[in-house]
């Protein structure tokens, strides 16, 4: 499996997606300057609160981080089946979910770490921002980590049991587009659900019961799609 893995990093493209990781990450900042600025001179609004800008880092990065994981899953699974090349790969002595298992595994890490380093980043920009600037309403406290390193947490790990959703989609269909349309409907939903709930984030409850099914779908995909060719 790790030397799979090894051989998969090769197609990954490392720089490439590190490149896009700093890029999603500046873009957020960006955007959260913008939504920082406008507050503070528009007379006719508030400043935002700690609270509020971190829910938007919280909701950029799983749509940024979420479709991108969809795009890299339709390029090193679901357009290998399309494209017919993964004949090819499955003509060498080699285990065919192993195989998939190991992109899906770099993929879900990928997302994982991208995440987290956006988490970082833009929760200390907000923080030396209004330090500096006075940019958001209230004074940044240390107890706020309490509140804000559980929420990254559950945020990193439900993206990274969401980003097989693509896969599972993707497969059924063997078709890119499918795989992309369905990260997008992910995010849909799911907004939808934590929009019920106070805390605006998934309950454990929810999140064991969307991994159950969600693991529960994949396997089903294994023995079902993952050994046809066509």
């Amino acid at each position: 499996m790790a030397h799979l893995m090894k051989l998969e990093l090769k197609k990954f493209g490392m720089a490439r997606t590190v490149i896009f990781t700093v890029a999603a990450i500046l873009f957020s900042i960006l955007f959260i300057t913008v939504s920082l600025w406008d507050s503070m001179t528009d007379p006719e609004q508030t400043k935002d609160t700690f609270e509020s800008t971190y829910l938007v880092i919280g909701l950029l990065l799983s749509l940024i981080f979420l479709v991108y994981s969809s795009v890299l899953t339709a390029r090193l699974v679901i357009g290998e089946y399309e494209q017919r090349t993964m004949t090819i790969l499955f003509s060498y002595p080699l285990n065919r979910m192993k195989l998939i298992a190991s992109k899906l595994a770099i993929i879900m890490v990928y997302t994982a770490l991208s995440m987290a380093a956006g988490y970082v980043c833009c929760s200390a920009y907000i923080v030396f921002a209004d330090r500096f600037f006075d940019v958001l309403e209230g004074t940044f406290q240390i107890s706020m980590l309490q509140t804000w390193i559980p929420m990254a947490i559950t945020m990193v790990v439900v993206c990274m049991v969401l980003s097989l959703w693509p896969f599972i989609i993707g497969m059924i269909r063997k078709s890119v587009p499918a795989a992309i349309v369905t990260s997008l409907l992910v995010i849909v939903f799911r907004q939808v659900i934590i929009s019920k709930n106070e805390t605006n984030r998934e309950s454990l409850l929810q999140i064991l019961l969307v991994s159950v099914v969600t693991f529960a779908a994949a396997l089903f995909i294994f023995k079902k799609k993952v050994p046809e060719l066509y």
